[in-house]
């Protein structure tokens, strides 16, 4: 008899940047890859996640988009109707999305509530069915969220402490052997619940092709994630190639496609009229231009960081400081454990930029292989896929008789739940 499908609902609330739903759109496609029967649907406020490929099996719930001002405070990107109203809306859909879709499991990437808590509708939702009706629900947490006194003070102010015992389980995309927030703040011991390190969720980088772009030459790759505060970045390295510190080596910049637009003109416009700069806004290849670069100058992002671990290339990490200080916290921790140097905005002068790119570009620090686990990805998704089967055959067995089960551990759909839910 063919085995019914296995359904997991993921949700990356991406307000800032591109780095959740790059990590939960890797871990979905290990998910599928591992579980020839899964269905994932990645619920997400990125408003660019239709422009990633995603393999079959996988599709995308956007929900109306967020950002972040200057001090960290979310507000709507496109509804003007202010942020509780887009919360509340985000909140129904979500609800609605876990009701019809009926996932085995949810896995919630990064904040436990969610987006100013729109999360809790689902979770109160999902935690007041049946044991034998109710999806598994796993948090998957960075390595490093911020600084652990931060993160404490954060999940008080939004009540993240007290949802957190609602997971089954909580999954660490990091590695065991490093010191991770869930560490510091002693996760296991305060909820009781299995807190798992499950490695960096790097997917699989392609081999190196030189060749591939800019006619073959050895190129500076300068990538800032989505771009939105990346600005500083690409101009240093602009004023560095004006000042003539990267001669002999041609650059690639990709702005990232949340930069404002004026900016992205405008140093668009000005690498233009410098030797061997090429800009691009977007691809869906970032992977393979890291892998094939002769160096990196980056952010401190998780994903860009984890691709430069996986491939080896030497990188020039400037981590964004504000308003948290996760990233600069990962490069300080990463920096002994690949070929990574660290470096502020405030430091990154021609004569620096010039200094480490052309010392690694000669070859003083060839590709080296990493000294983390890079395999969270694939760690992550097997786990869930056997929690999952774990769980339909105990709730085959728990399950009362006169219960109505459509098949095992499929969640019940319940319209006057849904209504109730979004009611926080």
């Amino acid at each position: 008899m063919r085995r019914p499908p296995t359904r997991f609902l993921l949700y990356s609330h991406d307000t800032f940047g591109l780095g959740h739903f790059r990590r939960t759109s890797s871990i979905a496609a290990a998910i599928v890859a591992a579980d020839p029967t899964a269905q994932v649907l990645i619920a997400t406020g990125s408003p660019v996640a239709g422009s990633f490929g995603l393999p079959e099996r996988v599709d995308v719930l956007t929900l109306p988009s967020a950002t972040k001002s200057d001090e960290g405070r979310y507000r709507p990107r496109k509804v003007t109707d202010g942020l509780d109203h887009l919360v509340r809306l985000r909140s129904a859909v979500l609800v609605a999305a876990c009701t019809e879709f009926a996932p085995h499991a949810v896995l919630v990437d990064h904040a436990p509530v969610g987006m100013a808590g729109e999360l809790i509708p689902l979770l109160r939702s999902c935690t007041t069915r049946p044991p034998w009706s109710r999806p598994r629900l796993v948090l998957g947490l960075r390595e490093i969220i911020d600084e652990a006194d931060r993160t404490d003070a954060a999940w008080a102010a939004d009540h993240s402490w007290s949802w957190l015992p609602a997971y089954d389980e909580i999954l660490v995309y990091g590695d065991g052997r490093l010191v991770t927030t869930a560490d510091e703040l002693r996760l296991g011991q305060r909820l009781g619940s299995p807190v798992r390190h499950v490695g960096f969720v790097a997917p699989p980088m392609p081999p190196a092709r030189p060749g591939r772009v800019l006619d073959g030459r050895p190129y500076v790759l300068v990538t800032t994630g989505g771009g939105a505060d990346g600005d500083g970045i690409v101009e240093r390295h602009l004023d560095a190639v004006e000042a003539g510190a990267l001669d002999g080596l041609a650059s690639l910049v990709v702005t990232g496609p949340l930069m404002a637009g004026d900016r992205r003109r405008e140093l668009a416009a000005r690498a233009q009229r410098l030797p061997d700069v090429t800009t691009i806004e977007f691809t869906d290849d970032l992977r393979g231009l890291i892998a094939s670069a002769t160096v990196v100058v980056s952010m401190a992002g998780y994903n860009t960081v984890a691709e430069e671990l996986a491939a080896g290339v030497p990188a020039l990490l400037v981590p964004r400081t504000a308003p948290r200080l996760e990233q600069d916290l990962r490069a300080r921790r990463l920096a002994p454990h690949g070929a990574l140097e660290r470096c502020t905005l405030e430091e990154l002068s021609p004569d620096r930029i010039g200094d480490v790119v052309q010392r690694w570009a000669a070859g003083s620090v060839g590709r080296v292989l990493p000294a983390v686990d890079l395999g969270g990805a694939g760690r992550a998704a097997r786990l869930l896929v056997e929690a999952v089967d774990h769980a339909a055959a105990d709730v085959t067995a728990r399950t009362p008789a006169h219960a109505t089960r459509p098949d095992a551990s499929v969640p019940t759909r319940c319209a006057t739940e849904q209504k109730e839910a979004v009611g926080v």
